[in-house]
């Protein structure tokens, strides 16, 4: 189907037949930007709801929903001949990698260059509008992307995302290859690329994190908020709704604090959704009148405190990153990646050797910082 909309001539792809004329047009660029629209807010299992990919010359919305497993879109996402322009691409990627089994190859992440390049709003909207001069819509940031069928103006919000990331890319590749700090962004580009799939099942919530003090509650207290947090999750699983959908983490607090035991006090208990009571009225009084007596309460684990030769190494490693950072102008991440840091924290390298076995993902870091790393972990190791 073509739609016009405010100049943008989009396609939305929703029937096999019109799957492989876009892709023959994709598979034919040599830049591609892309984003996805999933549905989070609105079930407990999420999904890839859509898929935008725009070229200089066309604007394509594939319906995952319709098309769950779009294999013919593969081979582009994993070319290293196509580059695949993204803002914020670590949560598309593993999304796509979790939903449609992709992988990836050559891509560039405008809020990652941004970030690099020290802008203090790194937002899509905020960057479209200070480098390019384009006020974006933002109203469907949290819209229901799962909802069949999609009104027009949902669809051209969503072509409008990928039609400003190419000229966007090129202003910000312009300028970080002015300023010396491409092949640093290329590093972490590539480590995007490498981002795990995204788990299909949502973490569970337990007591210590919905926000609960354990200074505030009692034994028993708590033992029923567990309590509320399982219930609530096998509500929200079996509804398929988001968990907060179903009661909040301040409501479970407080019902855990209060107890109310009767129909009429959970009726009038702030925060309660009255929808829920005729179905689980009874199951909610039940966990409420227990008293905490439903067997022990898990308890989250504890991590060991480092050791002290662990604590001076972050400490060091930590001050001279921010300072690199200020000296070089970029934020301290930058410099070195907090995962790359941590593993050259625990792992105490004691030679060069050592250490790029860590850094061999960032090439570009381990030759312009390695010096200065050995440096302090040899100072700290006599």
């Amino acid at each position: 189907m073509h739609v016009n909309l405010d100049s943008i001539r989009l396609s939305l792809i929703e029937n096999e037949p019109e799957i492989k004329p876009a892709a023959d047009h994709l598979n034919d660029q040599q830049i591609i930007a892309v984003d996805t629209e999933s549905n989070s807010l609105y079930v407990y299992h999420e999904k890839v709801c859509l898929i935008q990919a725009s070229s200089r010359t066309a604007h394509f919305v594939f319906d995952t929903l319709a098309l769950p497993l779009l294999p013919q879109l593969a081979p582009i996402f994993a070319s290293a001949e196509i580059e695949k322009v993204f803002h914020a691409a670590e949560y598309d990627i593993l999304c796509m990698k979790r939903d449609l089994g992709y992988s990836f190859a050559h891509i560039f992440d405008t809020m990652v260059a941004a970030k690099i390049l020290g802008r203090k709003a790194i937002g899509l909207a905020a960057l479209v509008e200070a480098e390019l001069g384009i006020t974006v819509e933002k109203k469907f940031q949290k819209a229901n992307w799962g909802i069949r069928p999609l009104p027009e103006e949902m669809l051209a919000y969503a072509a409008h995302d990928t039609s400003y990331l190419i000229p966007l890319k090129e202003k910000l590749e312009k300028e970080l290859s002015e300023k010396g700090l491409l092949l640093i962004a290329q590093e972490d580009f590539n480590r995007l690329c490498d981002c795990p799939a995204g788990c299909f099942e949502p973490e569970v919530t337990n007591w210590w994190n919905v926000g609960a003090s354990q200074a505030e509650l009692t034994a028993a207290q708590i033992c029923i908020l567990q309590n509320l947090c399982e219930w609530r999750e096998g509500i929200a699983k079996k509804k398929d709704q988001p968990p907060f959908k179903i009661l909040q983490n301040k409501t479970l607090i407080a019902l855990a604090s209060e107890q109310p035991r009767t129909i009429e006090a959970l009726r009038t208990f702030s925060g309660m959704r009255k929808s829920l009571l005729p179905r689980y009225g009874a199951d909610l009084l039940r966990i409420l009148r227990s008293e905490g007596k439903n067997g022990k309460c898990p308890q989250p684990v504890r991590k060991p405190l480092p050791a002290a030769d662990v604590l001076k190494r972050r400490d060091a490693i930590r001050n001279w990153r921010k300072e690199s950072g200020i000296k070089h102008g970029v934020p301290s991440d930058v410099i070195l990646p907090k995962d790359i840091m941590e593993q050259i924290i625990q792992k105490n390298p004691k030679n060069e050797q050592q250490l790029h076995r860590i850094m061999e993902g960032v090439p570009w870091r381990f030759k312009r910082f390695s010096n200065e790393l050995m440096t302090i972990l040899r100072n700290l190791s006599q």
